[in-house]
């Protein structure tokens, strides 16, 4: 899976694997990571972008509003404890800290980014399936607040230029955009 080493040392993915199995998590899991990883496959990923799928959301609070920034502080202290080198260490961080607005800043992101929102383009049921587990994560959070604040963030995706940076990408642009939109209408349904 590593280009250049043997791959994380073991108590490394342990502490990750923990992190994300904790309890509060239904869509920010295990999963999440495994599924990047598996889309991922192809796109002879560097050690960074690899390492930068499985540190960005590392910490997850649905609570909090600084996760990216907390999952990249993470990075910086476990990575170099664990024998990376510094500039692979801050190219990690600079991945992680770009997935909180989904803009790349440096071309490294982009197919971290691309793999992070592709769920945005899966068939509607398991679009709609990933919605629930969202909500689940925000089981705290009034059902109108949920559905405004849903809403606002799906129609501020919904108006980017663009969702996806990479040729991996551009084909899931139609397909995220459909469901958006979709999930958009749902939310304004009647009786809703």
């Amino acid at each position: 899976m590593f280009a250049s080493m043997a791959g994380p040392p073991p108590c490394l993915l342990l502490e990750l694997t923990r992190r994300y199995s904790e309890p509060h998590r239904h869509y920010h899991t295990i999963e999440h990571i495994a599924a990047m990883l598996h889309h991922g496959r192809g796109l002879q990923l560097s050690d960074a972008q690899l390492l930068a799928i499985w540190f960005h959301d590392a910490v997850y609070d649905p609570r909090a509003l600084d996760n990216e920034e907390r999952s990249a502080a993470l990075a910086v202290q476990l990575l170099p404890a664990a024998g990376f080198a510094a500039p692979l260490v801050a190219l990690v961080q600079r991945i992680v800290l770009d997935t909180k607005t989904h803009v790349p800043s440096l071309p490294e992101s982009a197919a971290v980014i691309d793999l992070d929102l592709g769920s945005l383009a899966l068939p509607w049921e398991k679009f709609r399936r990933n919605s629930a587990f969202i909500r689940a994560e925000y089981a705290h959070v009034p059902d109108a607040e949920f559905v405004a604040g849903r809403r606002a963030f799906l129609q501020r995706m919904l108006d980017r230029p663009r969702l996806f940076w990479t040729a991996f990408g551009a084909p899931l642009e139609p397909l995220a955009r459909g469901n958006l939109a979709r999930a958009i209408a749902a939310d304004q349904a009647p009786g809703r």
